[in-house]
This record gives structure tokens, sequence and C-alpha cells, in this order.
């Protein structure tokens, strides 16, 4: 159901900063905020009762929010929405830090080294990591802290959610809502562990944020930095005693950012639609005698009006079967069963054998001899494996931006020549012109040709081989699909896939024809291989289900909720 799912994504907004070491832009703001600092300046952002909270936690969190979305928006991004949702962000981790105490949540000093040292192993290099947190404004220690911190807070959103209690009646209520939508008609005793989980998250994120609520208005927030005062959360709208603050607006707005395309006008206008809608169905809501927890923020408030505002409409539908005739023959491929298959799928990666990769190195090494700086750019057009190469040109890069092999001949090649020789790496062979190169700063320009080692049939014939006996202990029950991935390393993925359709589309793993077809015209409970696209399959079809015109008096209950669903929504929909 629709309100439902509102719900279930508005789920509390804490940015979790493990790492993330920004680009230029945030970088130089941190570095000229550290800059001000060691002159004298202030060096913290505000006091939460008393406990000063620095610039530097600000300024990280709003850098980790700009690079996340700039991914999505690029410079559409409006970065006056994030100073007043970073700047609230880390009043309420803070604040969550507090309930974390109250909770009496605590972390393991094991917990936070071990997560530091695999941070710092995806690295690689310990002194390029020292230095990325330097640029950050860290010490190990103080990054230690901060990581700490991070997992307290995630820790005490899972004690929250673990501590709900959930009445038989909430499960079944939860069930009735969903149950031709969500759970596809499954009887409740086949879904009711998903549902508890499902309403612990839901439950569980609606406790935590009236908590944030109660502990933001009892804590006391002051000596707040000019330059910091204008994104304390204050009121923005009011209608009938709502009140959106700039911070719900900002939120939405972001959100809306999307959906325009960038366009902050726009997304601005929808905001206040949006609020503006709300008010009506809240009024609408409390007209009808509905009444909602008042402790809880405004945006969970607005989503309880709008499902008991909902179900309020439902429950006073009384359709006729000549309405949901009407209905059934409007919708009735919705209602018709189309032939699909269930099946275990075992993906297993085919890598390049040592002559796949000796034929490679044998091809890069003919098209050396052909290469001259002037024709370089079109033969990479023709002959580079990468994708969407631009003539091969890799335009300016830095030192540690490259893989040890390359960049090694890079940074000790001749500059305005080509590598003498194919370079290798784990992409595959390079052959690479050297346009330019600043060794000061450690930054070089290069074009390349990639030739990546081809997957020959003689090494997938091998490979099949080699599965013989992986199958073979499938056929004799002696391992399970789902366990395949442990007993070969070069099981990538192995489970059960439903509702697979003969139009290609396989849920959770995507399109492919090829395979589907496959499934579908094999024999029930057979184990079978295939290899399509240098990757082998092993599946095996468990289910299958044939073609079927619906029929009314079969369908009946779940045409009328989805009649009844129908209705409800276009009666809300009036109302705005």
């Amino acid at each position: 159901m629709a309100i439902r799912k509102f719900r279930k994504q508005m789920k509390p907004i804490i940015w979790f900063v493990t790492i993330l070491f920004v680009l230029s832009g945030s970088y130089l703001t941190i570095m000229n905020l550290k800059g001000s600092m060691s002159s004298g300046g202030a060096t913290y952002a505000f006091k939460l009762d008393g406990e000063k909270i620095s610039k530097l936690e600000v300024e990280r969190t709003k850098a980790t929010m700009i690079d996340g979305y700039s991914k999505y928006l690029g410079d559409k991004i409006d970065r006056s929405l994030i100073d007043i949702i970073a700047f609230n962000e880390v009043v309420n981790k803070n604040i969550t830090l507090k309930i974390a105490d109250d909770l009496k949540v605590k972390v393991p000093g094991s917990e936070v080294s071990e997560q530091y040292d695999r941070i710092e192993s995806s690295i690689g290099n310990r002194e390029q990591f020292k230095r990325m947190l330097q640029v950050q404004g860290y010490t190990r220690k103080s990054f230690k802290e901060e990581l700490e911190k991070n997992l307290i807070v995630a820790k005490t959103l899972e004690k929250i959610r673990e501590n709900v209690v959930l009445t038989e009646d909430e499960i079944k209520e939860f069930y009735d809502e969903n149950q031709y939508t969500m759970f596809n008609g499954k009887k409740l005793d086949e879904v009711k562990d998903s549902i508890v989980k499902e309403l612990k998250e839901i439950k569980g994120n609606e406790e935590y944020a009236v908590l944030l609520e109660q502990y933001r208005n009892k804590i006391k927030l002051d000596n707040i930095a000019d330059e910091y005062f204008a994104y304390v959360e204050k009121p923005e709208l009011e209608s009938d005693g709502f009140v959106v603050t700039n911070l719900d607006m900002a939120r939405k707005t972001l959100q809306n950012l999307f959906l325009t395309n960038g366009d902050r006008e726009k997304a601005r206008e929808l905001s206040k639609e949006y609020y503006d809608n709300q008010f009506k169905l809240a009024k609408e809501a409390v007209a009808r005698g509905i009444k909602v927890d008042e402790n809880l923020p405004l945006d969970y408030k607005f989503a309880e009006y709008n499902r008991e505002l909902f179900e309020n409409i439902k429950n006073s539908l009384n359709p006729t079967d000549e309405q949901l005739k009407e209905f059934f023959n409007k919708n009735r491929m919705a209602y018709d069963v189309f032939p699909s298959s269930d099946a275990y799928i075992a993906i297993l990666k085919v890598d390049p054998s040592e002559a796949d990769k000796a034929a490679a190195k044998e091809k890069a090494n003919e098209l050396l001899k052909k290469l001259t700086v002037e024709n370089f750019a079109d033969m990479a057009r023709e002959n580079t494996d990468e994708p969407n190469s631009n003539g091969g040109d890799l335009g300016w890069f830095s030192k540690k931006d490259m893989v040890e092999p390359f960049q090694k001949a890079v940074f000790e090649g001749e500059v305005g020549k080509i590598y003498p020789e194919p370079v290798e790496t784990v992409f595959g062979q390079h052959l690479i012109y050297i346009a330019d190169r600043n060794d000061e700063e450690e930054r070089a320009r290069a074009s390349h040709i990639l030739v990546t080692p081809k997957i020959s049939q003689e090494t997938l014939e091998q490979k099949e081989k080699e599965l013989g006996a992986l199958k073979a202990k499938l056929i004799e029950n002696k391992v399970k699909f789902e366990d395949l991935a442990k007993e070969n390393k070069d099981v990538l993925h192995s489970g059960l896939y439903s509702n697979i359709n003969d139009a290609g589309y396989i849920p959770n793993l995507g399109y492919n024809s090829d395979l589907t077809k496959l499934i579908f015209k094999a024999p029930l409970n057979k184990i079978e291989t295939a290899v399509i696209n240098d990757t082998i399959f092993i599946f095996e079809k468990v289910k299958e289900v044939k073609y079927k015109a619906a029929d009314f008096n079969e369908n009946k209950a779940k045409i009328k909720d989805d009649y009844l669903n129908y209705q409800s929504q276009e009666e809300m929909k009036k109302l705005i």
C-alpha cells in the first residue's frame, strides 16, 4: 500500500562518515578552515549542553553530503540546502550520542580497531592513508574516535529497533493491508518473520525520531558561530498549528531536485506544494476525528494522518459486484497468471588462462610495431578494449591514481614518446604514449591502448570439465546451491531466483534472455550448465507456472482490495 511505503521511506537521516576523502572544493574548504583556526579563529561551531562541537565536524559533514549528491546532480546541487541539512545532522548525531549514553550503548575497542584496519588496508599504503587523514584534519587517534562515534550511532538505532514490542494485532493489520501487494497473496504464517522485521524497522525509526525530537527540545543549543547561525532549525511555513521548518523544506527540496533535474526554483515550488497538500489532508483528518501521536516529528505526523485518513475512506466504501466486475474487466491483465519459473542459479567466473594472457601480449606487441605518436589516437579508437575511449587519452592524473606497473612506466618513461614495451596490469596489456609530465607535482598526461586477455573456447571447455565434480555433488545432493560459494572459489553467487519471466527478466539478477530461454526449456529438477558470454551458469528449474486467464470469482478478494485502494487514492486526490 502506498501510504505504508511512504512511512517506510522516512528513515532517520544520519550521515555516517566512515571515510570519505572528497575532492578539490571540499578539500580547500577544510584546509582553509584549519588555517583560520590556527590563526586564532574560533574552533567550534556551537555548544550542545555546554559541550563544544567543532567547525571541522560540520564542514566534513557538508563535504560528505556535497560529494555524495554531486555524483547525481553535478553542479545543479543547491549548497544552501546542504548547509542547513548538514548543520542539523551534526546536531542530531551528537544528540544521538547522548541518547546512546542513556541507553548504555557501548562499542568495544576491538570493533573500532577492526574497522580502522579495514579502511586503512583498502587504501593500500599506510603513508598515503596518513596523508589523507591529515588533509581532513584527523590524527590516527581522532579518526578512531570518529569511527567509534559512528558505530555507537548505528548501534543505538539497532537497539531501539530491537526493543520494539509488537502485538499480534499489529502484525495482522500490516498483513491485511499488504496481503495482495507486498506478499502476493501468501498466507500470514509464510510471511510473519518478514513482517516482524519490517515493522520493527518502521516503528523503531519512528521511536528514534520521537526520542530525537524530545532530546532536541530539552537540550540547550547556544554559542552558535556567526557563519552557522542561519542554519539553525526555525519555522518557515505554518497552517492550522502545523509548523514546517527550514530543515523540513531543505530536505524535501533536495529530494525534489532529482525530480526537476536540478531546477532549484521548481524543486522549491514542488516542496511548498507538497506541504500545502499535507496541510489540507491533515486538516481533513482532524475534521473526521482522527488523532495521531503529538510527539511525532512533522513528516511522521503527516504520514500517520495520511494513513489513518486513507483507512477511514477505505472503510467507508462498500462496492457492489457490478462495480468490482467493471474494475476487473478494465484491469484484467493484472490478474492473469503469466508464464514464470523458479530456478536455482549459480554464477561462476572464468579467468583467462596463461595461454589467453600470452595471446593478449602477442597482440599488444604486434600493435606496438605499427604505433607512432602521430597515429596513436586513431589506433586507440580502432584497437583498445577500453569502453568509451577518447582516442586513449587519459588526461592529466596523479601518480597515486594509477596501478603501480602503469604509474612506473609513465613516470620513468621518456616524455613525448611511446613506452617501448607493453605494460601488464590486472586489467591487461597497456600500450602507453607519455604526452606530458610534472615530476615535482607527480602528475602526468598519457594515452593508452588496452588489450585485455580474451577467454578462449579451450579455456571455457577446460573450466566446464573442472565443474563436472561440482555438478555431480549437486546431483547427488552432497551440496546445496546456497553453499556452492563455500565449495568452490569460482562461484560468484548462487541461490534461488523466483518469478523468472519469459521476457528474459530474472528478479535481482537482471535481463538475460539467453539464460531464461534455457531455463524455460529445461525439464524440472534437472541440473544443467550453460556458457553465456564468457560466464558459466549452473541452474536447476524447480517450479514452472503456465499461463492462466483470470477468473473473477477466484480473484474476488484481491480485486476488492485493489478496488478499495484505488478508489481511496482517488478520494485522497480530490481533497488536495
